[in-house]
């Protein structure tokens, strides 16, 4: 599969950046998720978090541990906090 990165600017875009590997001037490239991307992503990271929770071995503890910091930062900082009713 070719490779599909992204340079910032965007010539010529809509200003719609898609998920996908992105790339701003010389830095390496990085992995870019919309937001509804992000949201799903979460999700599943939450639902391997339970699957996964009294697994014995030590390394899937890690793994889960750094999942859920990815899923704390789209919870904190991607989604759209409910307002007040």
């Amino acid at each position: 599969m070719p490779k599909c990165i992204i340079q910032i600017p965007f010539p010529g875009g809509s200003g719609k950046v898609p998920t996908g590997a992105i790339q701003f001037e010389n830095d390496r490239p990085g992995l870019f998720l919309r937001g509804d991307s992000a949201i799903a992503l979460r999700a599943t990271i939450l639902g391997l978090q339970q699957q996964l929770a009294s697994h014995p071995d030590s390394a899937v503890g890690v793994l889960m541990f750094q999942l859920g910091q990815i899923a704390d930062t789209i919870e904190r900082d991607v989604m759209i906090p409910k307002e007040p009713t």
